[in-house]
């Protein structure tokens, strides 16, 4: 039974990553903490997201990255390797307490949808880099704050995920060379890995084409209404 349940939680997540193009962790993580503990699903949920960016960025036609973009992504990758230290030097209650109070707060940023602008330049790019990159290397998260930055510095739809599957590549890169450095991968790791991608992979395709159906706005709400849900219970637990 706790199989099915796995297997339906990725598939799901794996629907959110098809159709908005980000999410997979956020909505997978808070109910997979129930059957692992942070330091053996962060890993794979890392290595599945550097596969579903590299299926990404291999199926588009390249987009060429403003300078500024790219300071962003150098950034993102330094600060990945402060993250994976932090993830590796924490128990694993006190990670599942500082996600889930982030969890919360960027689900109920989700929900009530607030928008700003952001003055693009080598600082902000720099500065968002380093944030988010720490996110990513300590607990897998990098989609919606980089969402929220992406779309507050006003890039097309075809720079956003040029951008977005460049920076969550070359950060998952060296979040896993990071891991495996400090002792964080396992051949468990790399078996559970295994059994995630087709899923993650079926779930992406069919997302896709479920694009053009559903109402995108609606399908994240509820998404980010589960992982509310899902991060509250951690809480309680």
């Amino acid at each position: 039974m706790d199989v099915i349940w796995i297997i339906l939680i990725v598939i799901t997540a794996s629907l959110i990553k098809g159709i908005t193009g980000f999410g997979f962790a956020l909505v997978a993580l808070p109910p997979l903490l129930i059957w692992y503990s942070p330091k053996e699903i962060i890993p794979v949920l890392i290595a599945c997201n550097l596969f579903a960016s590299t299926v990404i960025v291999l199926q588009k036609k390249q987009v060429v990255i403003d300078k500024r973009y790219r300071y962003l992504i150098v950034y993102g990758a330094l600060f990945t390797i402060v993250g994976a230290f932090i993830f590796s030097s924490i128990s694993d209650q006190i990670l599942i307490y500082l996600m889930s109070v982030l969890f919360i707060g960027l689900s109920v940023l989700s929900l009530i949808g607030i928008k700003y602008t952001i003055k693009l330049n080598h600082l902000s790019c720099g500065l968002a880099g380093a944030f988010i990159g720490i996110l990513t290397g300590s607990i897998s998260i990098s989609g919606p704050p980089l969402a929220l930055f992406l779309h507050s510095t006003g890039v097309n739809n075809q720079q956003f995920r040029e951008i977005f599957a460049w920076f969550s590549i070359v950060t998952s890169i060296i979040a896993l060379i990071s891991y495996a450095s400090l002792g964080l991968l396992s051949f468990d790791t790399l078996t559970t890995t295994v059994t995630f991608i087709p899923i993650l992979y079926l779930g992406t395709f069919i997302g896709k084409r479920l694009n053009n159906q559903l109402s995108i706005s609606a399908f994240k709400r509820l998404s980010m209404a589960i992982t509310l849900i899902s991060c509250v219970l951690l809480l309680l637990r």
